[in-house]
């Protein structure tokens, strides 16, 4: 197993916000803060020179958003990558790998779902999105800023699907018809092909908004009642509970992001995961002495496997030499090499 060295941690400033996780005000959207404002964990490799900043989606200029999307689109016009189980093109990679996880074999074991309720829910994601990122600029030449979506901004107000990124010249609204397919936008009648669930058939990318449960769900309170806690393990349990921001508004969205296995078929997944990301990071970086490198949990829901018949194996604890797999879309990685995201292999921060 890969032996991950540690990164130096270094501190260069204080915020004196950043207590305050994840409380989103349109102050903040209308001025990002500075980086120089903020405390930094570079090393040698990741340096104020080649970090780049992830934008919430209001944030990036009009020529950045249109570059995105021709980008995502790019990925569902490449060829396919790998072998996994339905694939159809590139994009359709990173949906085969998501609904693979979610399903695992180990040495003629099933263990079921390795990225969700699990300790390495959260660093598996990071590097998820990571691979995503990879793909969208080293196969599709993609070089503008990585756009996030502000959830509580919008929950705050009542409205949760109120952000330009639903419009017809961006991401497309919600569904329509009986089929609940979206007929607007970048992705406007686009035919999946793998799910739903376990299931591969051709269907449309189809959306069911939920907004009194987004707005329960996803709103600042919610941000807030996980970011309260101070060690991981009751950070992540309640990052991934029914009633949190992560899967509040894969169900808030509804369709095939309601669908736990085959969700990144649309686009609007890695918009929602790269602010859950932010939420972590936000969370770590409040308190970094103590919260970098902190990981728990055990490596698969052994519950889950008993509550449903299945013969569940004795459970492993999540350690930061566990191994992220990424179908060799990208090579495996430990969870301490993603704990830091100005460590080297991840080099970035958020911009608000």
């Amino acid at each position: 197993m890969k032996t991950a060295v540690a990164v130096l941690l270094i501190g260069t400033t204080t915020v004196a916000s950043a207590a305050c996780v994840g409380a989103p005000t349109p102050a903040k959207l209308a001025a990002a803060a500075s980086i120089s404002d903020r405390p930094t964990f570079f090393n040698n490799t990741c340096t104020a020179d080649n970090l780049t900043i992830r934008k919430e989606w209001r944030n990036l200029a009009a020529e950045e958003k249109s570059a995105y999307l021709e980008a995502q689109n790019c990925l569902i016009g490449l060829p396919a990558g790998t072998s996994l189980t339905g694939v159809t093109n590139r994009f359709s990679d990173l949906q085969a790998l998501h609904r693979d996880k979610t399903n695992t074999t180990i040495n003629g074991v099933y263990v079921g779902d390795i990225i969700h309720s699990v300790g390495q829910f959260l660093p598996w994601h990071r590097y998820y999105i990571h691979v995503h990122e990879t793909m969208l600029r080293n196969e599709c030449n993609y070089t503008g800023p990585i756009p996030w979506w502000d959830e509580a901004l919008d929950s705050d107000t009542g409205n949760a699907f109120r952000s330009e990124m639903w419009n017809s010249d961006a991401f497309g609204g919600n569904g329509t018809g009986s089929d609940l397919c979206v007929v607007d936008g970048a992705f406007a009648n686009y035919t999946e092909h793998i799910g739903p669930g376990l299931t591969d058939t051709d269907y449309c990318l189809d959306r069911a908004w939920d907004n009194a449960w987004a707005i329960r769900t996803t709103d600042s309170a919610a941000v807030r009642n996980c970011s309260r806690h101070d060690d991981y393990e009751n950070f992540w349990r309640c990052s991934v509970d029914a009633a949190s921001s992560h899967k509040g508004m894969h169900t808030a969205v509804g369709g095939l992001m309601g669908d736990k296995d085959t969700s990144p078929g649309d686009p609007i997944f890695f918009l929602h995961h790269y602010y859950i990301d932010r939420l972590w990071w936000q969370w770590q970086t409040a308190n970094p002495d103590s919260r970098m490198y902190d990981i728990s949990g055990t490596t698969f829901n052994q519950t889950y496997l008993t509550e449903t018949g299945k013969d569940a194996p004795a459970a492993t604890e999540a350690t930061l030499d566990y191994v992220l797999n990424v179908a060799d879309i990208l090579d495996d990685v430990v969870i301490e090499d993603v704990m830091n995201a100005q460590n080297g292999l991840l080099c970035y921060e958020y911009d608000y």
